[in-house]
C-alpha cells in the first residue's frame, strides 16, 4: 500500500473534494488513502449473489471484543452492543435516550460540531466546558466540570476521547476524575472513541467504560472503523452498553428510526478489525510522519500556533496572531481549505486534516506560508 498515491477526487460527489479545482481541501475527516485490500476484496466478494437483510453476524462481535481485550484488557459481552450507520447517530441517541425533556447535558468546547448540535436535536440545554490550554498540552477541567455535574438538571457527559479537534488524549487519572464526578452526580457518559485507533507517540488510549464497573455501568461508548481504515462512506458503527437498563433505554429511542447496516457494511468493518492491523500499524506511521512534517513547517513559519496533537488525524491551529480578520477566507484565496473553528466552537482557529499523500500536505503548507508573506 503507497500512501503517496495522489488520487483526484475533485471531478467526483466527494463531500470534501468535489467542486473544489484547484483548491486543496483538507477539512472534512474522511482520509486520502485506499481501501485496505482484504476491505477491498470483502465488500467485493460480498457484492455477489443475493443483498437481503442481514443480521450483525457474532464473527463480527467477536472480532471486535477481541480486540478490545488484546489492546485494553477491556472485556465486553456480546449482548452489550448495539449497531448503526455512524456514531453521529449514537451522540443523538444518547442525548434523546438518557436525558429528560428539561435536562441538560455537558460537552466540552471546542468540539466537533455533533457535539453541539445533538443537545440542541433533543430540545435539550447544552452546558459548555471550556478545554484549558496549559503550556504544551489540553487538559480537561475537571473543577469547572464538577461546578456544572452538581445541577441538578445535569444529566449527560458527551466525551470526545481522544479528543477531535484538540488531539488529546485522556490519562487514566483523568478518567477516574471524571468518573467520580459523574458517580457523585449520578451523570451518565456518551464516550465517542472513534479516534482510539490514531495515536502518535506512545499514546495510549484507555476506554472509559474500561476504568472500573461503576464507570462501565453509567457509559454509552460509541466507535466505528470508519476513521482508522479509510471507509468513513462506507458506514458502520456501535455502541457499546454494559448497563441492560440504559441498552434498553437506547434500542427502544432507536426503533424505527436507525435503520440496519448495509451488507457491505458489516463485511468490510468484519475484514477491517479481523484482517488489517499491519495496514493500519503502516497507516499511523504515515500519519505521524505527517504530523511531525507540518507541526515542524508552522513553527518554521511562526505567527500560526499548534500542540502536536497525541491522536487523530487533525491539527488545531491557532491564527489569532496573524491578524487576519478572516483566516479561512485568507487560506481559500491561496488556494487551501481548513475547516472554520467557529463551527467548533473555537473562533481564531482552524481545523487540517493530514490524512493525505505527503506531496499534497507540502503544497499546503507551501500556499499557506505564501498567505503569510503576502
Amino acid at each position: 500500500m503507497s500512501f503517496d498515491e495522489v488520487i483526484d477526487r475533485s471531478n467526483s460527489d466527494s463531500s470534501r473534494w468535489g467542486g473544489r479545482g484547484e483548491v486543496l481541501a483538507l477539512t472534512i475527516g474522511d482520509s486520502d488513502f485506499r481501501l485496505p485490500v482484504a476491505v477491498e476484496e470483502a465488500i467485493s466478494t460480498r457484492m455477489t449473489g443475493v443483498h437481503g437483510y442481514d443480521t450483525v453476524p457474532d464473527r463480527l462481535k467477536l472480532a471486535i471484543a477481541e480486540r478490545l481485550e488484546r489492546l485494553y484488557g477491556w472485556q465486553v459481552q456480546l449482548g452489550w452492543f448495539f449497531f448503526m450507520p455512524g456514531v453521529v447517530q449514537g451522540l443523538n441517541l444518547c442525548c434523546r435516550a438518557l436525558t429528560g425533556p428539561h435536562e441538560s447535558i455537558v460537552t466540552e468546547v471546542p468540539i466537533y460540531y455533533p457535539f453541539l448540535h445533538a443537545p440542541l436535536n433533543a430540545g435539550r440545554k447544552r452546558l459548555e466546558l471550556p478545554a484549558v490550554k496549559n503550556g504544551d498540552s489540553w487538559q480537561f477541567d475537571h473543577d469547572s466540570f464538577e461546578v456544572l455535574a452538581s445541577d441538578p438538571d445535569c444529566r449527560l457527559l458527551m466525551l470526545c476521547h481522544p479528543h477531535n479537534p484538540l488531539g488529546r488524549v485522556l490519562s487514566h487519572s483523568d478518567l477516574e476524575r471524571i468518573a467520580e464526578i459523574c458517580e457523585k452526580h449520578n451523570v451518565l457518559i456518551c464516550s465517542d472513541e472513534i479516534h482510539a485507533d490514531i495515536l502518535f507517540g506512545g499514546a495510549r488510549h484507555i476506554p472509559m467504560a474500561a476504568v472500573s464497573e461503576e464507570a462501565a455501568a453509567r457509559t454509552v461508548t460509541l466507535s466505528s472503523p470508519s476513521k482508522a481504515f479509510a471507509m468513513s462512506g462506507l458506514g458502520g458503527a456501535f455502541a457499546i452498553i454494559p448497563n441492560a437498563e440504559i441498552r434498553e433505554r437506547f434500542r427502544r429511542w432507536a426503533a424505527g428510526l436507525v435503520p440496519n447496516i448495509s451488507v457491505l457494511s458489516l463485511a468490510a468493518m468484519h475484514a477491517a478489525y479481523s484482517e488489517c492491523e499491519d495496514w493500519l500499524r503502516e497507516e499511523v506511521a504515515y500519519l505521524a510522519d505527517n504530523r511531525d512534517y507540518l507541526v515542524s513547517r508552522f513553527l518554521k513559519m511562526g505567527r500560526i500556533r499548534v500542540l502536536p496533537p497525541q491522536a487523530t488525524y487533525f491539527l488545531w491551529l491557532d491564527f489569532q496572531e496573524t491578524g487576519w480578520n478572516d483566516s479561512y477566507q485568507k487560506l481559500l484565496d491561496h488556494g487551501v481549505e481548513l475547516s472554520d473553528g467557529s463551527k467548533f466552537a473555537g473562533p481564531g482557529y482552524l481545523r487540517l486534516n493530514f490524512a493525505s499523500p505527503r506531496s499534497v500536505l507540502e503544497e499546503a503548507a507551501d500556499r499557506i506560508e505564501r498567505a503569510l508573506a503576502d
